[in-house]
């Protein structure tokens, strides 16, 4: 039993001293009352009780709330707390579209996790990240996703800091294992923004349309459309259950990319039905995924 638990009993001991000592004053000063003042007496010492047994309650309050806070506060998981199994793995994601912007596929000692399944797992590892990420609830995805993981991929940067990649999935996958539809949201911290000296006409060679729908009025948000007879593949992590081991899923895909306050982040999809539709609706969900305004209310 920790300290402030301790003084929340002795605070109400406090209190409970106080009433009887009241209920014993009322019963001294009329010791043998009359027999038609006895109801009378007797509720108002009920009535007494009560009022200071409602008393000793709310002044117990501040202190309960005091030590919920405490308990939740040590409660709140690490990293390590949530990623504890190191699997096998041998190449790290990035985007195929900006790899000299990013530099993200030169990294080194790269670890592997076994990805956490389900959504509260998911909102774990948000909680981690501070006010990097706004996890999208499933409910208001464009899908039925049976399948929400998260991924995380460690390395070293530069100055010897840990860089941390996660890649939170919502897959609606057939009894075959094969995914139908999917988003996949990877964000990874980065030591400086790689977009600065970036252009769209960088990319129109290889890469086919790009476009900048815009984060906000300041920052890009770069959309590449699905092409499937052109240009780079998307690439995004699935885990071998069997063999402990998380491997590369090389498709077609919708992407987006984009930095923003310290985070690269990378979104890609794969959805069914119309495509302006899908794309529309993404949109909005990758605003809402990255914080830029979330986390500016929130403040205020």
């Amino acid at each position: 039993m920790d300290k402030h638990t301790m003084h929340v009993l002795k605070d109400v001991s406090a209190h409970k001293e106080a009433i009887i000592q009241k209920v014993q004053q009322q019963i001294q000063e009329d010791p043998y009352p009359s027999k038609q003042l006895w109801p009378y007496r007797a509720l108002a010492i009920m009535m007494t009780c009560s009022i200071l047994l409602f008393i000793a309650w709310q002044a117990s309050k501040p202190i309960d709330h005091l030590t919920t806070e405490i308990l939740h506060e040590e409660e709140k998981q690490s990293f390590t707390d949530l990623f504890q199994t190191e699997v096998e793995g041998t190449e790290t994601t990035f985007s195929q579209y900006f790899p000299i912007a990013d530099q993200l596929h030169h990294r080194e000692n790269i670890k592997f996790y076994a990805p956490l399944q389900g959504f509260e797992a998911m909102q774990a590892v948000a909680a981690t990240m501070g006010d990097a990420v706004h996890l999208i609830d499933p409910e208001t995805l464009p899908f039925k996703s049976n399948i929400q993981e998260v991924y995380a991929v460690t390395s070293d940067m530069q100055d010897g800091s840990l860089q941390k990649q996660f890649q939170f999935s919502f897959k609606q996958k057939s009894l075959t294992g094969v995914d139908r539809q999917y988003i996949n949201f990877t964000v990874i911290n980065v030591d400086h923004n790689p977009l600065v000296y970036y252009k769209v006409t960088d990319s129109q060679d290889f890469s086919g349309e790009i476009t900048n729908i815009g984060l906000n009025f300041m920052n890009p948000l770069y959309f590449r459309a699905m092409t499937p007879d052109q240009g780079f593949a998307y690439v995004y992590y699935n885990f071998d259950a069997a063999g402990k081991r998380i491997y590369q899923m090389s498709t077609r895909a919708n992407e987006f990319f984009t930095y923003y306050n310290g985070y690269v982040y990378q979104i890609g999809y794969q959805l069914n039905g119309d495509q302006q539709e899908a794309q529309e609706k993404m949109v909005a969900l990758a605003r809402e995924f990255i914080p830029h305004i979330n986390s500016a209310n929130a403040k205020k």
